[in-house]
């Protein structure tokens, strides 16, 4: 069990299918948001209007638990790729969503919506490819 678990977010080597991808990336995403649900409570600076930290607090431990999730999103990401049969450095392509979305007038979040909706849309390369064995295949699909 520990295996898998560390396999499945931590590791960006091997394929996950369509499923994986988005019951990974979901779970992922609602832990995040607990995450800064439960430390915007233990934060103890007012914030009312100004939203910049106060002198000494430049980064929090809520910024360092956010900044280690990205991991986690990187591994699923980078193995879903490797399901299409395209390298995991394409996910790199991410970092010019915000400045393609400014050249097209367009709000960031809706580019990064249509990028996890083709990721979860578009089947993997049937059999096995270059990164590992066809997940439905291992699933026994």
């Amino acid at each position: 069990m520990l295996s898998t678990f560390t396999w499945y977010f931590l590791s960006p080597k091997g394929r996950i299918s369509r499923q994986e991808f988005g019951l990974g990336l979901f779970g992922l995403i609602l832990v995040d948001m607990l995450v800064v649900r439960i430390g915007l409570k233990f934060d103890s600076a007012p914030r009312y209007y100004d939203t910049r930290p106060p002198p000494g607090h430049d980064i929090s431990v809520l910024h360092l638990l956010l900044i280690a999730s990205l991991w986690p999103i990187v591994a699923i990401l980078v193995k879903r790729l490797h399901d299409l049969n395209v390298s995991g450095w394409w996910a790199l392509t991410i970092l010019g969503v915000p400045h393609l979305a400014s050249a097209l007038h367009v709000k960031y979040w809706v580019l990064y919506l249509a990028i996890v909706a083709t990721l979860g849309v578009l089947p993997g390369s049937r059999g096995d490819n270059r990164f590992g064995v066809d997940p439905l295949a291992r699933a026994g699909i």
